[in-house]
């Protein structure tokens, strides 16, 4: 149905830049005019902490790493970090209050009041757009107590938020400064499809940062730039000052970006000219360390029940929070080697509330838990054996550690070094999981690990052509219609064309890249097609594959991921009108430019990877 007939005559298709005229040149020109930014400006939206960092031109080509970031205040003052928690807080009302620390204390204080009836608390819904296979526009999330809101409009929300603090912490160095001259870069996770990507996007744009200044980067390729500029071995040069040393061209080294959903894995070559090119394609899972944190919850579980945990989540939020703030601590500190008890504060209403719902209190039921000889309750603390404490990592160190694995194998020898970036990658657990499974290879963490992608975003920002080449991870191709053959197509799919009754085959796979294809940044594919009344009402199909070859849309292996959307002339399209396709690849995301001779326009931006 949602097909694109092809002219036989221009079936094959053509690689590299392609001339359509002057409105395409109007296009390129447009691009151009804003290669060179006053500053760069990054947001990292993450699945439990957010943040911004930004940097001026002149600062980049005085020293890259010359990068702004902010620092947060969580409310007791006692904890200062250059990200804040990806919350977000409305008001009864829906409309915005806060983000952050602002937003989980201020709940904390209705909570403890007992005032916050009807308000709503968001947090960690980042990952709705990793999980949702069919994510759509008016695609529904729901808070902690699950009253629910567009996502659009609670992601929309948190950019906005993290928009205008950044632009009012400029104004606090620079008197008068106008947004037209910032280039906003905001990462993404490269594991997403372009449905999620696109999200974002139009997100950012619903926020208020103009398309044409806004560019996508992908996490672990941010945090590789950063790390071929930070100072992984310090040489002294010119009387005592210090540089950073570079890869040597040639060198191939693993990525890997642990965050709090969500693990990135990629493999990265560095080229003669210090670009970098891509020679495994991204992949990864949920293997973040919010998987840590389920499974202390499940502990509390097995230990006080699901209802109790769900009564103080309800009415006493400030000790919930409290609760895991602590166990966050605890993860990022716990090492392999530890040998006491780890220490949990409890919090004294959880103890209460046990006792109100069994009867007993907790010293009384722990001797018959599974437990009883593992963990010690004294002076409302719990005494945490290590093993068990360690095991709460079990799950999602296999997850990676298999991963990398799988890998490694496809490269032998010739991936020498590990960098290890992203917030989960701070725990001692996984950098010693990491370094007793590959012995041989050199495992590099930056100072600062958990801002390794936000720093690396502003790099890119101010040279995007730093990456040369990704690797396709599927093969994505146009679905058409061309000349039905006897014998080699299925007679099912066999439709007469109304225009002229010429017998047609549906539903064919046109690869446009392949999966495991070297593509070059900026690379496009032409090709010229014929219009069908059916295409400007349903879109033109694009699918991709797990398989190198498809055939058909329909196999199994092949999967709709959005459409393209033709504008139809009045009065509709005449026999010999063309369409003209220019697909680029390599960027950070898909885009499409289509020429219509009937209308002599030609369109960006023009597919569609999210239903209304």
């Amino acid at each position: 149905m949602e097909a694109l007939q092809a002219k036989e005559e221009s079936k094959n298709l053509k690689s590299g830049l392609v001339d359509l005229g002057p409105r395409d040149a109007e296009r390129e020109a447009e691009k151009m005019s804003f290669t060179v930014p006053v500053l760069v400006a990054a947001i990292d939206f993450g699945t439990t902490f957010s943040g911004y960092a930004f940097s001026f031109r002149h600062e980049f080509d005085q020293d890259p790493l010359k990068i702004n970031a902010c620092n947060w205040i969580a409310g007791n003052q006692a904890l200062v970090s250059h990200k804040t928690p990806s919350v977000v807080l409305l008001k009864p009302d829906k409309t915005f209050h806060s983000f952050g620390y602002d937003a989980e204390n201020k709940y904390a204080t209705l909570a403890e009041d007992n005032e916050h009836e009807g308000w709503l608390y968001f947090k960690r819904f980042k990952m709705t757009l990793h999980r949702n296979k069919s994510l759509r526009r008016t695609t529904i999330i729901k808070d902690i107590n699950g009253k629910e809101m567009p996502a659009m409009t609670v992601f929309t929300m948190a950019i906005k938020y993290l928009k205008e603090h950044l632009m009012k912490t400029l104004t606090t160095r620079v008197d008068t400064f106008t947004e037209d001259l910032i280039r906003w870069v905001l990462t993404v996770p490269a594991i997403w499809d372009e449905g999620a990507k696109q999200f974002m996007m139009e997100a950012a744009v619903d926020a208020g940062i103009e398309r044409k200044q806004l560019i996508l980067a992908l996490e672990p390729e941010a945090a590789s730039i950063y790390c071929n500029h930070v100072p992984i071995g310090v040489m002294s040069v010119n009387k005592g000052k210090t540089e950073s040393y570079k890869f040597k061209p040639g060198t191939r080294y693993m990525v890997l970006d642990l965050g709090g959903g969500t693990a990135d894995i990629t493999v990265h070559e560095v080229q003669g000219n210090q670009n970098l090119r891509e020679v495994h394609h991204a992949t990864g899972g949920a293997w973040g360390g919010t998987k840590v944190d389920d499974a202390f919850y499940q502990f509390l579980v097995k230990l006080f029940g699901n209802d109790v945990l769900t009564t103080l989540k309800n009415d006493n939020m400030d000790d919930y929070i409290s609760l895991f703030r602590d166990f966050e601590t605890k993860k990022r500190t716990v090492k392999p080697d530890l040998e006491d008890k780890v220490t949990i504060t409890l919090p004294l209403r959880l103890l209460e509330i046990f006792k109100e719902e069994t009867g007993e209190t907790l010293a009384e039921t722990l001797p018959q838990t599974r437990y009883a000889k593992k963990v010690i309750f004294k002076a409302g603390k719990l005494r945490v054996h290590p093993e068990i404490f360690k095991d709460f990592f079990r799950d999602t160190l296999q997850g990676i550690i298999q991963h990398i694995t799988e890998i490694m194998s496809s490269f032998e020898d010739s991936v020498s070094k590990i960098l290890l970036v992203g917030g989960f990658s701070e725990s001692p657990m996984v950098l010693k999981a990491i370094k007793e499974l590959f012995p041989d290879k050199k495992v590099i963490a930056p100072a600062d690990p958990g801002l390794a992608v936000l720093k690396g975003a502003v790099l890119f920002g101010h040279t995007p052509s730093v990456i040369s080449s990704r690797i396709s991870r599927y093969s994505i191709g146009f679905e058409v219609n061309v000349p039905f053959i006897e014998g080699l197509h299925p007679k099912d799919y066999k439709i007469k064309r109304p225009a002229d009754g010429k017998t047609m085959c549906q539903h064919i796979f046109e690869a446009l890249v392949q999966k495991g294809e070297e593509v070059p940044i900026g690379h496009k594919i032409e090709n010229t097609y014929t219009p069908s009344e059916e295409d400007a009402v349903t879109g033109i199909g694009i699918y991709q594959s797990t398989s190198q070859n498809p055939t058909y849309t329909t196999e199994k292996n092949c999967t709709k991921i959005g459409t393209i959307k033709l504008r139809r002339p009045n009065g509709g399209w005449s026999e010999d009108s063309l369409i003209h396709a220019v697909v680029e690849f390599g960027g950070t995301q898909f885009d499409v430019a289509l020429t219509d001779d009937c209308l002599d326009e030609t369109y960006r931006h023009s597919y569609d990877f999210l239903r209304n």
